[in-house]
């Protein structure tokens, strides 16, 4: 059997690994990463479908494909609702008059706070000569800062409500009238996430093909078709999308609603060993089975307003790098920048997280519990890159790895730092010059 620990076969007699992980037996823990007893099998090199396998569909369990759009639009629930309320009920134009409430109260407020100060303290403290004019001073600055906080607050929660219930009574004062409105709104924005999810799903191929995503090679399919296959085989799937490579050299794999992509560079990390490159395929396969691309195309779909103008500016900024145009870009479209980048990409990040988990959960059951943490343990970086600043930290899709490490820990087991896995560390180097004359 193998160590979960390093990957190491265990002797039974011994009872322990060399690298001193108990064996699973002597410990009576369930390892995840032995879950099936037989190896990943290759089939011949002429791989074919079976008779009534399916390719390149929608993913079992789905007997419609109206039950396949439905689940996947309730797989987020939290990045769905932020992204509805963002582009259809005003939240832009209410961060706009709330910035502009935050200037004007402020400056309300401190005017306001510092007149009223001269009437601070009893007259009798106020006449003392030294003391009078040092609480005379203490009192203007005190009450113009208090002011502040109090006009900026006050000014800000106004222009915030202000801005996302006026348009509304612009429409109608009636309350039946606004009832419909905002039922005929909810509708149109329903339906237009599920035409873009529709056309996300038919278009994927020419979508993908267009990002650089190419057919696999002959040897390429003779080694990860029969991968793939004894994956979906193990994950229980009686059909698996169709199989595509990127030839980037960054390591990475994606999920599509009728493909999987997998890199060149992932490939090349691990050096095309089968367990890796099988856990990477069993975690995308998983997204697949969930029905998280779907969700993906979906919650686009319903902030697709705020999507396209966010497109558009981020388009603009790296077609035209000029400091003058990004400071006029940054000033006419701060309230669109600030509710995608505060707002929607937070709530759609949490739920892309927890899909992660799941998908790692997926790998562990079909048996890829060491590929997966040698995939984890090699990249020191999550696969957004460093954790560092809002985006990465809040907005970030992945998990940190040493989190995703944690909870692929088989129980009984012991992994100690650092992992077996982890790349090579640079030893130091003292560099001594020396001169003659």
């Amino acid at each position: 059997m193998q160590c979960a620990s390093c990957g190491n076969y265990i002797d039974p007699a011994k009872g322990e690994c060399e690298c001193g992980a108990p064996s699973p037996q002597s410990t009576g823990a369930e390892v995840p990463g032995q879950r099936p007893a037989q190896p990943i099998s290759v089939p011949p090199h002429n791989v074919q479908p079976t008779r009534g396998q399916r390719l390149f569909t929608r993913p079992p369990g789905y007997p419609t494909f109206v039950s396949w759009l439905v689940t996947g639009a309730f797989r987020d629930r939290r990045g769905a609702l932020g992204a509805f309320i963002a582009a259809w009920f005003n939240l832009p134009l209410a961060v706009f008059v709330g910035g502009l409430g935050i200037v004007y109260g402020g400056i309300a407020g401190y005017l306001g706070g510092f007149t009223s100060g001269n009437e601070f303290g009893p007259d009798f403290l106020t006449e003392v000569p030294l003391l009078g004019s040092v609480l005379s001073g203490a009192a203007l600055q005190v009450g113009g800062v208090l002011g502040l906080l109090v006009g900026v607050l006050l000014g800000c929660l106004a222009g915030f409500v202000g801005g996302l219930f006026v348009p509304w009574s612009l429409v109608t004062t009636e309350p039946g009238y606004a009832v419909g409105y905002f039922v005929a709104q909810s509708i149109v924005a329903i339906l237009l996430s599920l035409l873009y999810t529709s056309y996300g799903i038919a278009t994927e191929g020419w979508r993908f093909r267009a990002a650089g995503y190419r057919e696999p090679s002959r040897r390429e399919r003779e080694l990860l078709q029969p991968i793939l296959a004894d994956c979906a085989m193990r994950l229980q799937l009686d059909a698996h999308p169709k199989l595509l490579i990127d030839d980037s050299h960054e390591p990475h794999a994606v999920s599509g609603t009728r493909h999987v992509v997998i890199s060149r560079g992932l490939l090349d990390e691990f050096d095309y060993a089968p367990e890796p490159i099988a856990a990477v395929l069993c975690h995308e396969l998983t997204h697949w089975r969930n029905a998280d691309p779907v969700s993906g195309l979906f919650v686009r779909g319903l902030g697709l307003p705020l999507y396209v103008a966010y497109a558009f500016v981020t388009w603009l900024q790296q077609k035209f790098r000029h400091p003058i145009l990004s400071l006029a870009l940054g000033i006419s479209t701060w309230p669109l920048l600030l509710t995608i980048r505060f707002f929607v990409m937070p709530m759609q990040a949490a739920g892309n997280r927890s899909a992660e988990y799941l998908a790692d959960q997926g790998a562990i059951w079909a048996g890829h519990h060491i590929g997966l943490r040698q995939v984890l343990s090699r990249s020191q970086r999550s696969f957004d890159g460093a954790r560092d600043g809002w985006e990465r930290a809040i907005c970030a899709n992945h998990p940190p790895n040493e989190l995703r490490l944690e909870r692929a820990e088989a129980p009984g087991v012991d992994y100690p730092l650092p992992d077996r896995d982890s790349p090579a560390r640079p030893l130091p180097v003292v560099v001594s010059s020396s001169s003659r004359d």
